[in-house]
């Protein structure tokens, strides 16, 4: 499968989104855009299209904006000044406030404009393009489709979404069924079978204990501070200016945990969908006593391995599913590594703490610990899920050479030469299983972290935050840690 310009990551698109994401809206970040654009009119479009300064009706829905206006833009600011007090106040002799607390709540958002900016690294150059363009090319429709938990979750939802994906997966898969030759017929039977496999997986709606999940793990981190705070008789909020806005930004913070953990359910969610696609396309193969070599499997779902056309146009099908919403499956990718790393990172914060003995309070451990539990738990289904999805190509090259065998067995049984047709599906079937090792193995697999989603790669992950929490436990007993009545650490 070749990588085109509409799969290839653009950094320009992605730090470009950084800088948007990371500016407060509306005050700093529509100025970003009036220089990044040079346009008063592109800047305009960006803001709206955007989210970073959202007034205009035609372009977003009134829910929408009254969202924004009322949890989403208040909540950034409220964050950046509670960061800007981290930065630029001795909070731990003003309010006794630990700002380590406030910098890992900042890391919440800052891991979901990650995400975010992602997202748009995988828009299309034409995406981007219209995203600035004064033209009505871009709408709120349009943005809805490019979420991952709005238009890719229920895809069914938002029509033309699966033919768009289809016309992509075509073009960069760069296959057709061979038995097609000019003929529309067998072209609209090769459509139909895909887009038929499409439909049946993408009928498959979210669990809806994903959304259960989510609530559960960001609220039990939240309260595990609060309960922290009330066994230690540390204040809420607090009773000047200063520490209010801090708590209340550190409690902000955690809560954008829930875009976070939902990204991650999500990521597992997509990568059971595909399972399913590579789960029926391997069903789809079978070995009929009579072939006739001169009708095509697609017009009725099955494709014999003794027929090299049947062979063909089976992996033309593989071939356009593979591609199937490219974009959206290198950002689930992207996404459950993003949701690892912030995790690996807590653990090494923890050690950093222990080690070093960095004065802290016991909020800070608690809010770290619940933290890479959650995320351990979310992090560890979505790799599951992941390697489910590189075991199927396995599972289909056993498919594939178990057949090659059973026609060596039976040639050598029978003391008879292949016919002409059946040495073909040979070759065809060798081939089909080198290019299955070599593009899904070996050049591009499902990749997290870098490393392919192989079995062992959720004990690898599992066992870097087991040995990194045991080694801070370590380094916590080691100095005779003890905490005083607030919940400050003594050595």
């Amino acid at each position: 499968m070749e990588v085109t310009d509409n799969s290839r990551f653009s950094w320009k698109q992605f730090w470009v989104s950084m800088v948007y994401e990371n500016l407060p809206p509306v005050i700093l970040s529509p100025i970003a855009a009036l220089l990044f654009e040079r346009s008063i009119k592109k800047a305009w479009h960006v803001c709206q299209h955007r989210g970073l300064l959202v007034v205009s009706l035609p372009y977003n829905s009134p829910s929408f904006i009254a969202f924004s206006w009322l949890l989403v833009y208040p909540g950034s600011w409220l964050i950046t000044a509670g960061i800007i007090c981290v930065v630029f106040f001795d909070l731990e002799s003003i309010a006794g406030i630990d700002s380590l607390q406030m910098i890992i709540a900042y890391a919440f958002l800052f891991c979901r404009r990650l995400i975010i900016a992602v997202k748009y690294g995988y828009f299309s150059r034409d995406d981007f393009a219209a995203l600035s363009d004064p033209a009505p090319d871009w709408n709120f429709d349009k943005t809805r489709r490019k979420l991952i938990a709005v238009g890719w979750s229920n895809p069914k939802d938002f029509p033309g979404l699966l033919e768009e994906e289809f016309e992509d997966a075509s073009r960069l898969s760069n296959r057709s069924p061979s038995v097609s030759s000019g003929n529309t017929e067998d072209n609209e039977d090769f459509k139909t079978f895909v887009m038929g496999v499409l439909d049946d997986v993408y009928s498959m709606k979210k669990p809806t204990w994903y959304n259960a999940l989510v609530g559960i793990s960001v609220l039990g981190i939240l309260l595990a501070v609060l309960l922290t705070k009330q066994l230690f008789g540390t204040a809420y909020l607090g009773s000047d200016l200063v520490p209010i806005v801090v708590n209340l930004a550190t409690y902000a913070g955690v809560m954008t945990g829930i875009g976070i953990m939902g990204f991650g359910l999500m990521c597992a969610f997509d990568f059971e969908r595909r399972s399913r696609i590579f789960s029926l396309l391997k069903a789809a193969l079978s070995q009929k006593k009579e072939s006739s070599f001169d009708t095509s499997g697609i017009s009725n779902g099955t494709f014999d391995v003794n027929n090299p056309t049947e062979l063909d146009d089976w992996m033309s099908a593989r071939s356009v599913l593979r591609s199937f919403g490219e974009r959206f499956y290198l950002r689930v990718q992207t996404y459950t590594s993003i949701l690892l790393c912030f995790s690996l990172i807590c653990v090494a914060l923890l050690n950093l703490i222990a080690w070093t003995q960095m004065e802290h309070n016991i909020n800070t451990i608690v809010l770290l610990s619940m933290t890479i539990l959650v995320i351990a738990f979310i992090g560890s289904y979505a790799m599951y899920r992941a390697t489910q999805l590189q075991q199927l190509s396995y599972a289909t090259r056993a498919s594939l050479q178990k057949y090659l065998l059973e026609m060596e067995v039976s040639s050598g049984y029978t003391e008879t030469e292949l016919n002409g047709q059946e040495r073909k599906a040979k070759d065809v079937l060798r081939q089909i299983d080198e290019n299955i090792n070599f593009m899904e193995i070996i050049y591009r697999p499902i990749s997290l972290l870098g490393y392919r989603a192989d079995s062992g790669l959720i004990g690898s992950i599992l066992g870097l935050m087991i040995t990194g929490c045991l080694l801070a436990i370590q380094g916590f007993v080691e100095s005779d840690l003890t905490y005083s009545t607030t919940g400050w650490s003594l050595y």
